[in-house]
């Protein structure tokens, strides 16, 4: 079995939670990995799709962390106009290929001196958390979206609802179930 340990991707306490409104009482120093029956978990069946990653509540412009070393192989736009979901903010994702396969980090502003083919450490910046909704539905505004691919994905693809799962797709709670606690 793999035992590998995993730098955070926030510089917060992650918390294990099921309570859609745990955030409410989470610590300054903490967020939820949300698992199931959580909206911000992964596979959660939302209105028109299936949620293909992980939603880690963040302030916006809370730093982004590498979780391994890898390989940028894509920043991409994620959201919003750009990537035609009006109904959201514009966001980016940075596509890293390492050891496990790739990790997205969604709904941030990327750093702007990454570069397609750069070279990552475990624990380097990746950009900010970004604001992604434009309407408050009583639960935080802006998180990191992480997803989690088999090697060789370029661009995440959406799950419908009523759809098989994107054949790369894979869930990214076991990674972060393997985060080193971060300490303050």
């Amino acid at each position: 079995m793999d035992h590998k340990i995993y730098h955070s991707p926030v510089p917060l306490r992650l918390v294990p939670t099921r309570d859609s409104l745990s955030f409410s009482e989470m610590a300054e120093n903490e967020t939820g990995l949300p698992l199931a029956p959580h909206p911000g978990s992964y596979a959660f069946e939302r209105k028109f799709h299936i949620h293909e990653g992980v939603d880690l509540y963040c302030d916006e412009g809370t730093d982004v962390f590498a979780m391994e070393k890898g390989r940028v192989v894509g920043v991409i736009p994620f959201t919003g106009e750009q990537d035609g979901t009006p109904w959201w903010h514009d966001t980016d994702a940075v596509l890293i290929e390492g050891e496990s396969g790739v990790i997205v980090y969604g709904e941030i502003t990327a750093h702007p001196d990454l570069k397609l083919g750069d070279m990552v450490k475990a624990g380097q910046i990746l950009g900010q958390v970004k604001t992604v909704l434009k309407k408050d539905k009583g639960r935080p505004m802006s998180m990191l979206h992480l997803e989690f691919h088999k090697y060789g994905t370029r661009q995440p693809q959406e799950w419908a609802v009523g759809q098989s799962k994107p054949k790369t797709l894979q869930d990214p709670t076991p990674l972060l179930k393997r985060v080193r606690p971060y300490k303050l």
